[in-house]
């Protein structure tokens, strides 16, 4: 199972480099990449672009970078049209930094100390560099305020190995920060010369994505009244010094537990009200010559599917995923099932034309929506054409082979334009296209599983790939099996 989530070719020079660093910079709100992980990204790129024009020979022409997911975790691909480079694989597993460093001679150093689980193939259209990127779980992040520098080394000297820090003297210092920035908690001193801890509180709060942002107040007043005015500004706990570790520790785990508590609560009862009033996916009049099945594990969850006859007799039939979960992809989900709704309104629209109009409204949304989505067209005859953004990779199904449809064209708005050229096949009897979301498969589809596929009928193929990794997922979960009945005109 892999998703492609941003691919972009570029021309294999020095200029270039700078572009795809900056196209990772771009991007990286849209596609949540954390502040350390676009460095390394960007990082990388540099770095092997850069030896591919010093020392590839013959230099490649061009150069494509694909970002996504796969049953690892993230990836990052690198393919160029250049010839095999056979001592790539040998030079960068045996890559170490020189001793003493200089500045020439770290490039394939850099990129396994980087990411060093990786992968080097050659194929007929040139090879491809795949890096594995470590998907470990991040420690919590505090945001720690105080005037005193004492204070802080001490603080940091008692949290650091618990968990992730970000440390200022000045609390205007950490509102810039949280202007473009998340943390989990604040600890913060309560007097301070140029802003007291209840007038940061009260600016945190006026930023909408940090209101119910955890604060914890440090403070060696235990005047009542100060005590009282803490309180009354909505903080989580009033720590008065001096502080112990165990004491420290057991309060923040505390407050974050509770944090996480209430939020779960408000969530499942937005859920609850969500479920009465979100619409129903568009199913209009089934085409006789084509079968659709469809399943789903979470009614009104961030996936959704539609299935819409177009004016020229043709049927359309879409799944898309808002990627997250909970009650904001189910309301992102909603959002977006009723604007294409109102898209398809218009008769006379192409899938293609509609796959534009989707990628330009996301484009010029000043809110990150992360849109899986993929367009299969059923034509007469039995043609199809499938159009992936995004989502994980469908299956193609006969009685000869089952194999998965590659062709994408990555998350859509996060460019202008977009790649239109769709995957295209004739189905024929007993062929299958199978679609799903990446709650249905979390690995990769074994050889003997997919030739199994073959053996099965349309309907059977869909019941077994429901299956795959029964028992259900606490994932959403979709699952849209298409096949061709024929001509019963």
């Amino acid at each position: 199972m892999e998703q492609v989530l941003l691919q972009r070719r570029f021309d294999l020079t020095y200029s270039a480099v700078r572009s795809i660093r900056a196209l990772f910079a771009d991007k990286a709100a849209a596609l949540g990449i954390e502040a350390t992980r676009l460095q390394q990204l960007q990082l990388v790129c540099s770095e092997y672009c850069t030896n591919l024009l010093k020392y590839s020979v013959p230099t490649a022409k061009s150069v494509t970078i694909s970002y996504g997911k796969s049953h690892q975790g993230y990836y990052l691909a690198i393919h160029d049209d250049g010839q095999p480079w056979k001592q790539l694989k040998t030079a960068l597993s045996s890559a170490v930094f020189p001793s003493p460093l200089s500045e020439s001679g770290m490039g394939l150093a850099i990129i396994k100390a980087t990411f060093p689980d990786f992968a080097y193939q050659t194929t007929i259209n040139g090879n491809q560099l795949r890096f594995h990127l470590s998907d470990k779980k991040q420690k919590q992040h505090l945001l720690i305020v105080d005037d005193s520098q004492s204070q802080l080394k001490l603080l940091a000297h008692f949290l650091e190995d618990n968990y992730q820090l970000t440390i200022f003297s000045q609390a205007t210092e950490a509102i810039d920060w949280l202007a473009h920035n998340h943390c989990d908690l604040v600890l913060t001193d309560f007097h301070m010369p140029t802003m007291s801890g209840i007038v940061f509180r009260d600016r945190v709060k006026q930023q909408r994505r940090h209101a119910t942002l955890p604060f914890v107040f440090i403070s060696g007043d235990t005047l009542a009244d100060s005590i009282e005015l803490a309180g009354q500004s909505a903080i989580d706990d009033y720590l008065l010094k001096p502080i112990n570790k165990p004491h420290l520790l057991g309060v923040i785990q505390r407050v974050l537990e509770r944090h996480l508590h209430l939020t779960t609560q408000y969530q499942l009862q937005f859920e609850q009200q969500l479920a009465l009033c979100l619409p129903l996916a568009n199913n209009q009049t089934e085409d006789p010559h084509w079968l659709v099945d469809i399943s789903q594990q979470a009614e009104n969850s961030g996936d959704f599917v539609m299935q819409h006859s177009l004016a020229d007799g043709t049927t359309l039939v879409i799944l898309g995923d808002h990627m997250g979960h909970g009650a904001i992809a189910k309301a992102n989900g909603a959002v977006w099932l009723g604007y294409i709704s109102g898209l398809l309104e218009n008769k006379g629209i192409t899938p293609a034309e509609l796959y534009q109009r989707l990628n330009t409204k996301l484009y010029l949304s000043p809110s990150h929506h992360l849109l899986c989505l993929i367009l299969i067209h059923l034509q007469k005859g039995g043609k199809t054409a499938c159009f992936n953004a995004g989502m994980p990779t469908p299956l193609f199904c006969s009685q000869q082979q089952s194999t998965e449809i590659e062709h994408a064209s990555g998350l859509l708005g996060l460019f202008d334009e977009i790649d239109r050229e769709p995957w295209q096949n004739t189905l024929t009897s007993g062929a299958s296209i199978h679609c799903y979301s990446d709650g249905l498969a979390e690995s990769d589809w074994e050889k003997k599983a997919l030739n199994q596929l073959t053996e099965l009928t349309p309907k059977q193929r869909h019941h077994k790939l429901w299956q795959y990794n029964a028992p259900m997922t606490a994932d959403d979960k979709t699952l849209v099996s298409i096949s061709y009945i024929g001509n019963h005109d």
